[in-house]
């Protein structure tokens, strides 16, 4: 399993390459596959051995592969779980109170790196606008903020991946998600939150937009949306000022 701080890592070598536009059109599939599996998954995120091979190889400079040391770990037997017997109950909470510290010191020094060197940081009601990346993707229409806020992007509707009413709609949902990875991995990304279309109150619970913020997503200060709508993969969704219109979903017929 990867930590942290090899899941930014991989993140941001894989969009180095997407950005270099130097691989074939397979090869890029395979790069927006792996990129979203590294998002849905995290820290939890598993490679076949074939997969970690070709990433590994994709994501070299020059022919390289040693700029991703931190993936090249040999395998090693499964340890047996040690045996604390023979220490003493005073040894014991000495022994936990020491690995509690390691584990806080490590989560501070990764903090301090992402902090040093991510995004800048997301303010509400202002543009950020920052080389990397400080979100996930979700799926076309939605994004996962690095503090956990997830944004159901405004103005625009994806075909639906997740719970999709017939397998068109689920295939065009992939597809939108793999582009909108495309575009913000090409240029400089500004978030913007927005009010949602909800009732007076409501905003910010599961009552109004499923406890989802709103907010519009550009790249090189181009509104992702319509690019997705001018591509076919979107359809125009604008809403009132307390409530939206039946979402439209044309993709079944």
């Amino acid at each position: 399993m990867l930590s942290e701080i090899e899941i930014k890592y991989l993140q941001s070598r894989i969009d180095g390459v997407l950005q270099e536009r130097r691989v074939s059109d397979w090869q890029r599939n395979f790069l927006l596959d792996m990129r979203l599996k590294v998002e849905r998954y995290g820290t939890r995120t598993r490679f076949s051995e074939k997969q970690f091979a070709t990433l590994k190889r994709l994501t070299s400079v020059d022919g390289n592969a040693e700029l991703l040391p931190i993936y090249n770990r040999p395998k090693s037997p499964q340890p047996r779980r040690p045996r604390y017997w023979w220490l003493s109950y005073r040894e014991q909470k000495f022994l936990i109170f020491a690995m509690m510290l390691v584990v806080i010191t490590i989560s501070s020094f990764a903090r301090q790196i992402s902090d040093n060197y991510g995004d800048a940081s997301w303010s509400i009601g202002k543009n950020v606008t920052s080389s990397l990346r400080n979100f996930s993707v979700t799926d076309g229409d939605t994004i996962k903020m690095d503090d956990g806020t997830r944004i159901r992007l405004v103005g625009f509707n994806t075909p639906e991946k997740f719970e999709p009413r017939c397998d068109k709609e689920r295939q065009l949902g992939i597809q939108a998600t793999k582009r909108l990875v495309e575009i913000v991995s090409s240029g400089r990304s500004a978030v913007t939150k927005v009010a949602c279309s909800c009732k007076p109150g409501t905003e910010g619970t599961n009552k109004c937009n499923y406890g989802r913020s709103c907010g519009i997503l550009t790249v090189d200060g181009r509104d992702v949306g319509r690019t997705l709508i001018d591509e076919g993969l979107a359809v125009s969704f604008v809403c009132g000022s307390s409530g939206c219109p039946p979402t439209p979903r044309p993709w079944c017929g």
